[in-house]
């Protein structure tokens, strides 16, 4: 499992991928790894691409937890969760409905194609910005 994380400086926009199996672990990194990146950079958009994903093992508990500690990204930001896959957009969707009190502009959409007419751009262009491994 690695997540990699990338940034469109024309369009401000963080992209985090994880591929591979995704675990408790690995997803609360990945969640303080971006708001680190955030923390410590100009506010902007964010999209999570959950579509590189072939394993999961996410408890409700982790989803939870992370629902109601502070959004990574500044309010009036908006974050999209790319989750192509059944049972990681009905996470997504659960993380939203927990946290949709502090995260407003948070979108879970099935596609990147979705997430780019949401976000209002056609061809994003990134670079890296971080990449690790499990």
């Amino acid at each position: 499992m690695s997540i990699v994380m990338e940034f469109d400086a024309t369009n401000n926009i963080l992209r985090v991928t994880p591929t591979g199996r995704l675990t408790d672990a690995l997803l609360e990194d990945a969640y303080a790894a971006v708001s680190r990146y955030v923390a410590s950079h100009p506010p902007c958009r964010g999209i999570s691409d959950f579509s590189q994903v072939t394993e999961v093992e996410i408890s409700s508990s982790v989803i939870r937890r992370l629902a109601r500690i502070s959004p990574a990204f500044p309010e009036g930001y908006m974050r999209i969760v790319v989750a192509p896959q059944g049972h990681v957009y009905g996470m997504a969707r659960m993380f939203q409905l927990l946290g949709e009190e502090t995260r407003p502009h948070l979108h879970v959409v099935r596609t990147m194609a979705e997430a780019h007419r949401l976000l209002g751009v056609e061809s994003p262009e990134f670079t890296p910005v971080l990449a690790s491994r499990e």
